[in-house]
């Protein structure tokens, strides 16, 4: 798959570097993922995500496959599953840290973009750059209603957390905070065009500073995804970020030159959550 990328990261004034990232590709089934893990609370949560996410998605995917048409289920249904079960193994592990996820997976033309938590996707388009992914909050109202409908408190120190603590309302992990914060993922699919040039996955560190047009715009600038990714990094340095940082930028130009549709097109977004929601 000609696929092109740059990882850039840094630990910023943090005591240790909890984040994680992996690159798995799979070109006899035309598979490649690029995954940011943004771990808190330490760093064990992100490092397991990072090494099962993905393979136990491959493994259900192939189990899928053996099946006929007819009986296979949807690959968002499948990421979906990795999700929650990864976040089981790692409570049941007694694991006390946590971890979002922000991935982008790619099955030929089509994609998938993945996130639990306040990690972000960014697809370049025609019109400058689209955010695929959507940020878990706790004073988010659909957020909020959910927490405390479990039992559990929003409380402001400096930004809303569950029960006082989390700054974000869904995440891998975080045994402790159960059932407040979930696992669910929120997950988009669609159909890549020839307009999607790059693709930038990044933690929190970068977005607190810089919004998706900044981004794509240095992406472009440099036309080289390793060049972007460190300047992307450096960039959110400059702006005051002094949190972990962790980047990877994708260049799909040459993967999509081929495509004979021009626009992305989004196919479906899937949140059981609100969805649930709906039918209460």
């Amino acid at each position: 798959m000609d696929i092109s990328y740059g990882i850039a990261k840094d630990i910023g004034l943090r005591d240790s570097m909890e984040d994680e990232h992996a690159i798995y590709a799979r070109p006899v089934k035309g598979f490649f993922s690029a995954e940011v893990y943004d771990g808190h609370g330490g760093g064990r949560a992100a490092v397991i995500a990072a090494e099962m996410v993905t393979p136990c998605f491959l493994h259900l995917w192939n189990e899928e496959l053996s099946k006929n048409p007819e009986e296979q289920r949807e690959i968002y249904e499948l990421l979906r599953e990795a999700c929650i079960e990864v976040d089981n193994f790692i409570v049941g592990k007694g694991v006390a840290s946590g971890t979002t996820l922000a991935n982008f997976y790619i099955v030929h033309e089509r994609f998938f973009s993945v996130n639990i938590g306040d990690s972000r996707v960014v697809i370049g388009t025609e019109d400058g750059a689209c955010v695929l992914t959507e940020d878990h909050k706790p004073d988010m109202p659909g957020e909020r209603s959910r927490i405390e409908a479990a039992g559990g408190v929003v409380i402001r120190f400096g930004v809303y957390r569950v029960q006082g603590e989390l700054a974000m309302s869904r995440a891998l992990g975080d045994a402790h905070l159960k059932p407040y914060v979930i696992a669910e993922p929120y997950i988009v699919e669609g159909c890549l065009g020839k307009e999607n040039d790059y693709v930038v996955v990044a933690c929190d560190g970068i977005w607190d500073v810089m919004d998706a047009k900044e981004v794509m715009d240095i992406t472009r600038s440099y036309g080289d995804a390793q060049k972007a990714a460190d300047r992307i990094v450096s960039t959110a340095t400059e702006y005051g970020s002094t949190d972990n940082k962790t980047v990877i930028v994708l260049d799909l130009r040459r993967y999509l030159e081929g495509l004979r549709h021009r626009k992305m097109k989004i196919i479906n977004r899937i949140d059981k959550v609100v969805d649930i929601g709906k039918l209460l």
